[in-house]
């Protein structure tokens, strides 16, 4: 039985040393002499693959006698069959990662800031943490892709990754927002986008007692667009509900069931 063509988003290995690893997929090379991080040990490691990584056949090759067993990880590639606006990734990972983003195997910033990559470190002592890693505004697409760029230095790994599209609340046509109201946790900071351009910045701090609150702010005069996003760019907080007052009202209608 042949398979689904499949978009291969990482590998897991099991191995001891520090192998170097070549990929293939449908015998095209798609990363050649990959140093992984040093085990002492035998353990097993996430492996983020290159965008890109889509076929039917994917295999690893490497000199490394250490290596014990490896599976790739996919999704059919039939599940990327519509375009949608992504927002950001969820990460879950351990120790020191370097992650870029891309759509359509097209690099895109992460945080809509002024470089390929960005550098997460678990906050306050934590073994894992889980952030959020936002797309620039209007990333519009069929395949998000993320990689932790490996290297045989930095030890550190993702351990999940689910891309979060934008919900169809905040796109509903041509809008006019007054204001926001937003529930975090710590301290965040944020910018606003209409149709993809910056409308502002803003900074809610942490509250005293450590706990999620829900702070209002006026958006500027005259904001009225279709596509309403935020992305936080710093702080060590999480912003957990961003809704606007014209978002606030639009409610989901529930299925209703006509009986005889």
């Amino acid at each position: 039985m042949i398979k689904q063509r499949q978009v291969f988003q990482d590998l897991m290995v099991e191995y001891s040393g520090t192998p170097s690893i070549n990929i293939t997929v449908d015998g095209t090379s798609k990363l050649s002499g990959l140093a992984l991080p040093t085990h002492a040990t035998r353990q097993t490691r996430i492996v983020s693959l290159p965008a890109g990584v889509i076929g039917y056949v994917p295999q690893v090759t490497t000199s490394h006698t250490d290596i014990f067993r490896f599976q790739f990880r996919g999704v059919p590639e039939g599940q990327y069959s519509q375009q949608n606006i992504y927002h950001f990734w969820q990460v879950t990972f351990q120790g020191t990662v370097d992650v870029g983003l891309f759509m359509d195997e097209v690099v895109k910033n992460p945080n809509d800031g002024s470089s390929t990559t960005i550098t997460l470190s678990p906050r306050e002592n934590r073994s894992q943490d889980t952030r959020r890693i936002y797309y620039p505004p209007l990333s519009y697409g069929y395949v998000p892709h993320l990689r932790h760029f490996v290297s045989s230095s930095n030890s550190g790994q993702i351990l999940n990754a689910v891309p979060q599209p934008l919900p169809p609340k905040y796109y509903r046509g041509l809008r006019e927002h007054s204001e926001i109201r937003v529930t975090h946790e710590g301290l965040v900071r944020f910018s606003v986008y209409l149709d993809g351009e910056k409308l502002t910045d803003y900074q809610f701090d942490e509250s005293s007692s450590n706990d999620f609150v829900t702070q209002k702010e006026h958006l500027p005069s005259g904001s009225n667009g279709q596509v309403l996003q935020w992305i936080q760019d710093t702080g060590d907080g999480e912003i957990a509900i961003f809704e606007s007052d014209i978002t606030l009202l639009d409610k989901e209608q529930p299925n209703s069931v006509i009986t005889e």
